[in-house]
């Protein structure tokens, strides 16, 4: 395949927009607040996971706090009853010591339940304060997102308009590039992941630790400058230059 020697040079220039461009977009791709934002979405996933947790643990002790306190005023009010029969006298000496006994157990049963509802009351106290610092992180993190979102506009935007900017340089430089030159760097690009075209100096090649055969050294020196050579390894279009 032959094609126009400046042409060909015109591809060094492509290809020096096309590196510019492929550095452009993995950089807006591996912005570091990108990677800080998943972190807080994961942790706000776990937050949120947490006050969920939080949230059953204290239903389930106000449930039993609920039932405690039921406990206890059914107690107290049996214990009223009886005491009321304890203190008018109302039954047998017999009958009156078993009034006695039995108000003295729930008095003691009405301690034990009060003490549990005061544990059970300081648990819920301790699930709510932890609750409070899980929203308290949940605020900042939501605060420190939206500032990183904004850091991403205006990385975006500055990058955008770089991207922009090459676009339209490398629209202009391919007007006038022979057209099978054109495709078969698109597609050499394509295969090697963004390199098509290397320049070669005096038999050696710029920036790219290549090495040539003795076969292909000789070709690239016996070469018309209209002639399209391609590396034997790599495929990548050699483009010979005096300097």
């Amino acid at each position: 395949m032959e094609a126009p020697w400046k042409d060909q040079l015109a591809l060094l220039d492509l290809q020096e927009l096309d590196t510019k461009i492929t550095k452009l977009v993995s950089r807006r791709k591996k912005l570091p607040q990108l990677a800080r934002l998943t972190e807080l979405t994961e942790s706000n996933k776990q937050l949120a996971a947490k006050l969920t947790e939080l949230s059953t643990l204290k239903t389930d002790k106000k449930r039993a706090i609920t039932a405690l306190e039921n406990e206890v005023a059914g107690i107290e009010t049996r214990r009223k009853t009886q005491q009321n029969r304890l203190d008018n006298g109302q039954g047998s000496p017999k009958e009156l010591l078993r009034l006695q006994t039995e108000i003295q157990q729930m008095n003691k049963r009405v301690e034990d339940l009060e003490a549990q509802l005061l544990a059970v009351m300081s648990e819920v106290e301790q699930l709510d304060a932890v609750g409070q610092k899980i929203s308290q992180r949940q605020a900042e993190y939501a605060q420190e997102t939206i500032s990183l979102k904004e850091e991403v506009e205006g990385e975006n935007s500055q990058i955008g308009e770089e991207l922009k900017e090459l676009e339209n340089r490398r629209n202009q430089r391919v007007a006038g590039i022979d057209s099978d030159l054109l495709d078969l760097y698109e597609n050499i690009k394509l295969q090697t992941g963004g390199v098509g075209a290397i320049k070669v100096v005096a038999g050696h090649p710029v920036g790219y630790n290549l090495s040539f055969s003795v076969a292909e050294a000789a070709r690239l020196r016996a070469a018309k400058p209209e002639e399209v050579i391609t590396s034997e390894d790599e495929g990548y279009l050699l483009i010979r230059c005096p300097q």
